[in-house]
């Protein structure tokens, strides 16, 4: 008799889990995974090379000293100038020469500097973070880590404050639109108190993403000419005067939105509304309110995320490189 189920393979060899594939299959003994096509568990296996979660997070880091041998090792060599050899000194979160006796601090001009958390908790929030693509709030982090409120606001907000866009001008089909961010008023003032904000996404590759103090037409020049290229760039956007002059030295591309015109051919601006809805509806969902004064530092995570999407281990490790990267503000 055939009976319809769902299987896929765990880590551990010839072990079936509950969770179900995204296809079902029929199989004729449910007590053996003999009659599962191979083709499923390559899938799954495939699928699954990319994922970091808690157990990788645990096999990778098992101990406060495996975190801070990981800092040592991004940050420092392991050699000195003099010739000598760094070593751990006990009880300390620093290292020493045994040369010239000088010391290092892996932690020291990060966001883990003189920070009573302990760095395996400190990562695990990280791997939190970085799973969490429509943003995670502070009072998960609190119940999670078991700490303070204040503890967990303060761990996110460093946290979104290392992580910087590139510099890098984008290049190639390039999406530009404007959204509104936040603020509530009446009809008639009803964008009185909202903020301005403008994303350039680059198609197949990364995105900017910047609050203005308005949605003028300097406004417009300045974060497109900062941000995109001249060169090789064919500029996509809507049918708005702010672009008239301000895309002159581009080849561009627009559609009218007012005669309900969204896509013309490849030309849209669909990436960029996409970003939009995404922000919009995890601020909602997850933040419920966003201040103005850290708007863009939650912008900045929403980037971080659209640029480094796909694999959740890369994910994570450049995660962490950024934050070694830059110092703590």
């Amino acid at each position: 008799m055939l009976e319809l189920r769902s299987y896929f393979f765990t880590n551990e060899a010839d072990n079936v889990s509950s969770v179900p594939l995204a296809r079902l299959t029929f199989i004729t003994d449910v007590d053996s995974v003999a009659h599962i096509p191979t083709q499923h568990n390559e899938r799954y296996i495939f699928s699954m090379a990319g994922r970091f979660g808690i157990r990788s997070l645990r096999k990778k880091f098992p101990s406060e000293d495996a975190c801070l041998a990981y800092l040592f090792k991004r940050r420092h060599g392991v050699k000195c100038s003099c010739g000598g050899r760094y070593k751990r000194i006990p009880l300390r979160k620093q290292y020493q020469c045994g040369g010239c006796r000088h010391q290092i601090a892996p932690t020291a001009g990060t966001i883990f500097e003189k920070s009573k958390v302990p760095l395996s908790l400190w990562f695990h929030c990280l791997m939190v973070f970085s799973n969490a693509k429509s943003g995670i709030s502070a009072k998960v982090i609190e119940r999670d880590l078991e700490i303070t409120y204040k503890c967990a606001w303060r761990m996110l907000t460093l946290v979104r404050g290392a992580l910087r866009q590139s510099e890098e001008t984008l290049y190639g089909d390039v999406e530009v639109d404007t959204g509104y961010i936040g603020g509530k008023a009446r009809l008639e003032r009803r964008m009185h108190n909202k903020s301005t904000v403008f994303a350039a996404k680059q198609r197949k590759g990364s995105m900017r993403v910047e609050v203005t103090k308005d949605g003028s037409a300097r406004a417009h020049k300045n974060f497109i000419w900062k941000n995109v290229s001249t060169k090789q760039t064919r500029l996509l956007t809507d049918s708005a005067n702010h672009f008239l002059k301000v895309a002159a030295p581009y080849k561009r591309e627009a559609v009218n939105h007012n005669k309900k015109e969204y896509v013309r051919g490849d030309a849209h601006v669909n990436s960029a509304e996409n970003f939009w809805s995404h922000v919009k509806g995890s601020i909602r969902g997850t933040h419920k309110k966003v201040s103005k004064k850290y708007l863009q530092s939650y912008l900045d995570s929403f980037v971080f995320h659209a640029n480094n999407r796909g694999s959740d281990k890369e994910r994570f490790f450049a995660l962490l490189d950024t934050i070694l990267r830059h110092p703590k503000a």
